[in-house]
């Protein structure tokens, strides 16, 4: 079996345990066992659990479906992809139940991370924004990743009730508030 075969499998193991279990009360050994591999293979490829995590919500959740030429998100495009990562988000939501609460800020760090990669991308291709530096443009970025996080946070705590474009739209406005406030307080 192929190397990329084998961390798959041991990803799917935990995915699949995710559906029945909390994170917190699932062990390496369970992991190991249901994907039919050593311990010792689960920690060739995986430093602990918490690595795992971080790959299986990349793997699930986060990356985009599989595709033969990978997506440049663009201001024409990234509506509709922000709306199928939030389809995916609810079509794992046993899954992110199970896991989120309990994984030690994983799901915060890796979403942030991709999140603010693709915000920057947007922020950058923005006219009004070519003027300023990059590194207020990433800092920029990450703040709104972070309020879109807790947002997606929330929208899992109600259980999944509203519908994807419900959130993109309540992170919208959110930011469009957060921004009518900074200029308000620039005119005072």
């Amino acid at each position: 079996m192929a190397a990329s075969e084998t961390k798959e499998r041991i990803a799917e193991a935990l995915a699949s345990l995710l559906n029945h279990n909390t994170f917190d009360k699932i062990t390496v050994r369970e992991i190991a066992d249901e994907a039919e591999v050593h311990r010792k293979t689960f920690y060739y490829y995986f430093a602990d659990k918490y690595e795992l995590l971080a790959f299986v919500y990349q793997r699930f959740i986060v990356e985009a479906p599989r595709r033969e030429k990978p997506l440049t998100i663009t201001l024409e495009n990234w509506r509709p992809e922000t709306i199928q990562l939030f389809e995916r988000i609810a079509d794992h939501s046993k899954l992110f139940l199970n896991a989120y609460p309990y994984d030690d800020g994983v799901w915060r760090q890796s979403t942030n991370e991709f999140v603010a990669a693709r915000l920057s991308i947007l922020l950058h291709a923005m006219p009004e924004y070519r003027y300023l530096k990059e590194d207020v443009i990433d800092t920029s970025a990450e703040f709104i990743a972070a309020g879109a996080i807790g947002i997606i946070n929330k929208w899992a705590n109600d259980g999944f009730k509203a519908s994807p474009r419900t959130v993109l739209d309540q992170i919208t406005t959110a930011n469009r508030l957060f921004n009518g406030i900074l200029d308000r307080w620039k005119l005072s």
